[in-house]
């Protein structure tokens, strides 16, 4: 009875406190719009809660895609309580918006449901500043096309150790391509191997890191979100799913940052580290600074929240993406016979792929399947969002100063005037149409745009195709077959979130 009516006073007091911000809001907009430029187009709004109890909490993305049909319009607004939202559904609208003008479109929300679960100085989620800058070139430097080739050895090695476990216990495929994800990222970011007992409680942090991401609704759109100081506050008194999702599982994300970087300045400490490990030279550097008593550029939280990224970012990156891989190939089996063809007709079937393979023109139908797999099902459908830094006006439409910008993979994805047959797993699609394919473009969205593209991207590529590759010259992939002879085809839900 006591939370609920503590519930209630709070309710009425966040009212009273978004008339005035409302009040406040209308006079800002007649100051920064003198032209009276109108929002983008928008459904019926709720006081106080603005559209919030409008858009649904599972797939949001479809949502607003239908939005985007029914008022013709690529760009949407909304209004999460006092915040205002601006949904991109359109490549172009991205494009012209985040990287054309990325200087205003480079920072981000807070994201305070993340700060509870424990995300350190991570660079997914810092706001423009020098400090962001300083870690996106150091992940840029480390993850060019170029710089990566250094870790092709791993990654092969990787990838045939879990196909070889793989055939050996068919029944654990997954938990097999999940190790081969993590220990990846982990030896490339750390350089070390963990103690059987960080070893386990890391393996544990892994196999339930996809549901922290996927089940704590998309980034900055939660009420602890929207009210900071709820955080602080007992369940009891806030009754947030969200909060308490956070609370629960914050542990999986500290595990996560702070384990392997535990073990990392053990070994830099006891001179064993590998010199080729991301942190090594941060490391390196930080304690030269230190010895010479200055203040140096990164502090250690900024060397375990950087290299945690590559860690946690890259693990669930291309752990998902196999999957949905996998999920490609059963209910389009004719994909997975072609690549096979393929394969052992230009290698052979006297050795196993390699990543230099990659490198040969014939084998583009296999890069145009990791693309495909990027568009059949974007893993995080409304990307991480952006923030306006100052007011704007796009296509005639208003978009205010502090607004969150979300841009729309899966509308984007399901564009009829760019992709034929959205919903059919088709990598043929990017083939020029002089060669039979449609000529059509590869979508843009799932690393994002702008000044906030995934530098880890031709690393997830790298290592997803070496491991599908490997998987799909040694493996068999098929649907069970029931006792009445017909293909049992599985069923597939996803989830929503930061990631799928």
């Amino acid at each position: 009875m006591l939370g609920l009516i503590c519930g209630a006073l709070l309710i009425a007091f966040a009212a009273v406190f978004s008339q005035r911000l409302f009040t406040a809001s209308r006079w800002y907009h007649k100051l920064h719009n003198p032209h009276s430029y109108p929002l983008p187009p928008s459904p019926p709004s709720q006081f106080f809660f603005g559209h919030t109890r409008v858009i649904p909490t599972r797939n949001p993305e479809k949502y607003y895609k239908k939005l985007s049909k029914k008022y013709n319009s690529d760009v949407l607004y909304f209004k999460q309580y006092r915040t205002p939202v601006i949904v991109l559904n359109s490549v172009k609208a991205a494009n012209e918006l985040l990287s054309k003008q990325g200087a205003n479109y480079s920072s981000r929300p807070r994201f305070v449901l993340f700060e509870v679960m424990g995300w350190g100085l991570t660079l997914t989620f810092m706001p423009w500043s020098p400090l962001f800058k300083t870690h996106r070139a150091l992940l840029q430097k480390s993850f060019t096309k170029s710089n990566i080739i250094q870790y092709q050895a791993l990654q092969e090695r990787s990838a045939r150790r879990a196909i070889l476990r793989i055939i050996n216990s068919p029944s654990d495929w997954s938990s097999h391509l999940r190790s081969f994800a993590s220990t990846i990222v982990q030896q490339i970011a750390f350089g070390v191997e963990l103690s059987h007992d960080e070893d386990a409680r890391v393996q544990r942090a892994t196999s339930l890191a996809n549901r922290v991401l996927a089940e704590g609704g998309s980034p900055g759109s939660t009420l602890i979100d929207n009210f900071p100081f709820l955080a602080k506050l007992p369940i009891w008194l806030v009754r947030s799913k969200a909060l308490e999702h956070a609370r629960n599982l914050g542990w999986i994300i500290r595990d996560l940052h702070d384990i392997p970087f535990a073990a990392s300045r053990r070994e830099f400490e006891a001179g064993t580290l590998r010199d080729d490990c991301f942190v090594s030279p941060l490391l390196e550097q930080f304690a030269e600074e230190k010895k010479q008593d200055k203040e140096g550029e990164l502090s250690i939280p900024d060397i375990n929240g950087a290299a945690a990224t590559i860690f946690i970012a890259g693990f669930d990156t291309t752990y998902t993406t196999l999957l949905v891989g996998i999920l490609a190939f059963l209910s389009h089996p004719p994909v997975f016979h072609k690549a096979r063809e393929i394969l052992e007709r230009v290698i052979g079937t006297a050795r196993l792929p390699s990543l230099s393979d990659r490198e040969n023109p014939e084998l583009r139908y296999l890069d145009y399947i990791v693309d495909e797999i990027s568009r059949w099902r974007p893993l995080s459908p409304l990307g991480v969002p952006h923030k306006s830094v100052e007011d704007d006006v796009y296509d005639g439409m208003f978009i205010p100063k502090g607004a969150t910008v979300y841009f729309n993979a899966w509308a984007m994805s399901r564009d009829e005037a760019t992709y034929r047959e959205p919903e059919r797993f088709c990598p043929e699609r990017y083939l020029e149409k002089g060669e039979g394919g449609w000529g059509e473009p590869v979508l843009q969205a799932p690393f994002g745009f702008g000044r906030r593209v995934c530098p880890g991207k031709y690393l997830a590529q790298a290592s997803v195709w070496i491991a599908l590759v490997t998987l799909i010259v040694t493996v068999d992939i098929s649907n069970l077959v029931g006792g009445d002879g017909e293909e049992i085809k599985p069923e597939v839900e996803f989830s929503s979130g930061l990631s799928r």
